[in-house]
């Protein structure tokens, strides 16, 4: 395998110096792969005499893809991060190493390092909750298909033409899929199976195509019945959102019990929710899918309601929305688009210091992003369900004000001279840190954090974390920034417990014959 990772990474490199400007001192190359796509990250040419990488690197897509395939062959790498970096002189450096790293999308960002590969955040809607208030479903079966045929006939009055419809799904097969999901369907959507398993893919229902059984099973076990996970990259700090009306649908990016019924192809599905939140009601249809990762939104109170919708009647049974405004909100100042039912807030280039007070007006707040902005008092965040923050800290601002806040789970702090982490000790909630853009604070609080599962550090922060021997005890994941090289981020990888052994490493120039590896 040797000689032909060799020959690979001789062509590439000959291929980066073959293209490089005229001025240029190195060439960083940084690429994630594996079966199924490459991608480029953090990559450039670096000029002295220009600020920033050079953006024209060639990209050896067909390479790159050679060489993740002889990984894969000789070390059963599904996926690899690869690293070559090349000089004028001809010389360069190849460090390959399994997915457990991952580029950034800017060099400076630095790596992301997968310690536990099995380890996902749970969501607020995943664990069981109070029961619905509302217990039983309000579809009616009878109601369910003459509404069915209604939408059929519309449909057939629209086109010209009648949809062919499927024989009817069987009682064996409902209760099989009932058996599979661990949960009853509703009479109003077995009424319908119980008249066609599906459309057969005409999209009769309002432009939507009914799934058959087996279609819908197969899109709840493989998509909507599993949260959605994007890694660490973003979901570090995840939050899923409340439906409105609130507490009507678990927030929960996908669900076992949720079974889509309908899609328009476009990775988004209604779905009959089978296990509501506290205010829904069993059987009450929710839209979720691609579009709807940071929560699910509430349709109507029942299949025989959805149908209902088709044809322009109301929906008798369905809760009251809040009206409450949008769900999330870009501002430039806190005087802007504060409703009450406003769950985030991106505020941008804000004049510093940003006073907070206004967010009293947000009383469902969950995600605070300040972007490019500062605070010195954090005291309005006290009262609100914030789960996510990301804030800038004044001079004279600490995390006093947080103390004992039960909610926070991901917190970023900016701050330009050091703070105190003590408070951080009485977040019970508290799994993802991201302290990279603080000036090094005294960082032995961080040993006493036993729930936190991601951090985020600079290169220079975790060496003096890890020469004080207080790493935290239970890491899943964690990223160092300040564009590290591949091989310091495998150095910390070691020192966070991961087995770097089998770690490839070539050096050579674009005129050898043979390079030394290790």
């Amino acid at each position: 395998m040797d000689l032909t990772v060799e020959r690979t990474a001789r062509q590439i490199a000959a291929e980066i110096v073959a293209k490089a400007p005229e001025g240029w001192s190195e060439c960083v190359v940084r690429v994630r792969a594996s079966r199924a796509s490459a991608g480029m990250f953090g990559s450039g040419y670096v000029v002295p005499s220009r600020p920033g990488p050079y953006a024209g690197v060639p990209f050896p897509h067909e390479s790159v893809a050679s060489l993740a395939s002889r990984f894969r062959e000789s070390h059963g790498w599904e996926a690899i991060a690869l690293e070559l970096t090349c000089h004028p002189s001809g010389a360069f450096e190849l460090v390959v190493f399994r997915d457990a790293l991952e580029p950034e999308a800017r060099r400076e960002d630095g790596w992301i390092l997968t310690l536990d590969p099995d380890f996902r955040p749970s969501e607020p809607g995943a664990v069981d909750g109070a029961e619905p208030s509302e217990p039983h479903p309000g579809g009616d079966p009878s109601e369910a298909v003459e509404r069915l045929r209604a939408v059929l006939r519309q449909h057939a009055e629209r086109t010209g033409r009648e949809a062919p419809m499927p024989a009817p799904a069987t009682e064996e097969q409902l209760a099989a899929a009932e058996l599979r999901l661990g949960r009853a369907l509703p009479a109003d959507l077995r009424a319908l199976y119980l008249e066609a398993d599906g459309d057969g893919g005409s999209e009769a229902l309002d432009g939507y195509c009914w799934l058959s059984l087996d279609e819908a099973l197969a899109a709840h076990d493989g998509y909507i019945g599993v949260p959605t996970w994007f890694g660490w990259g973003l979901g570090w700090s995840q939050v899923v959102f409340d439906a409105d009306p609130p507490n009507t649908v678990r927030r929960s990016s996908g669900h076992p019990g949720w079974l889509p019924i309908a899609t328009w192809f476009d990775g988004n599905y209604f779905a009959v929710d089978l296990a509501p939140a506290a205010d829904g009601r069993p059987g009450q249809v929710i839209e979720v899918g691609r579009d709807f990762n940071e929560g699910p939104s509430h349709v109507a109170s029942s299949v025989t309601a959805w149908l209902g919708q088709a044809l322009g009647q109301p929906d008798p049974h369905a809760p009251q929305q809040s009206g409450d405004g949008p769900r999330k909100v870009v501002v430039s100042a806190l005087d802007e688009g504060l409703a009450p039912g406003v769950q985030a807030i991106h505020l941008n280039d804000a004049p510093s210091p940003v006073d907070l007070s206004p967010l009293s007006a947000t009383p469902r707040l969950l995600r605070l992003h300040l972007n490019r902005c500062a605070t010195t008092d954090l005291s309005p965040v006290t009262a609100l369900p914030v789960e996510d923050l990301t804030v800038g800290l004044a001079a004279e601002a600490d995390l006093t004000p947080l103390t004992g806040h039960p909610h926070l789970a991901s917190l970023a702090v900016a701050s330009e001279t050091p703070i105190d982490l003590a408070p951080l000790r009485t977040l019970p909630a508290l799994r993802s840190l991201d302290l990279s853009r603080c000036a090094t604070p005294d960082l032995a609080p961080l040993a006493d954090l036993p729930g936190l599962r991601y951090l985020a550090l600079s290169a220079t922060q975790w060496t003096a974390l890890i020469a004080a021997d207080r790493l935290p005890a239970h890491l899943a994941a964690a990223r160092t920034t300040g564009a590290p090289p591949l091989a310091a981020a495998l150095d910390l990888l070691t020192a966070l417990g991961v087995d770097t052994s089998t770690a490839y490493r070539l050096s050579g120039t674009v005129a050898d014959q043979q390079g030394a590896t290790g």
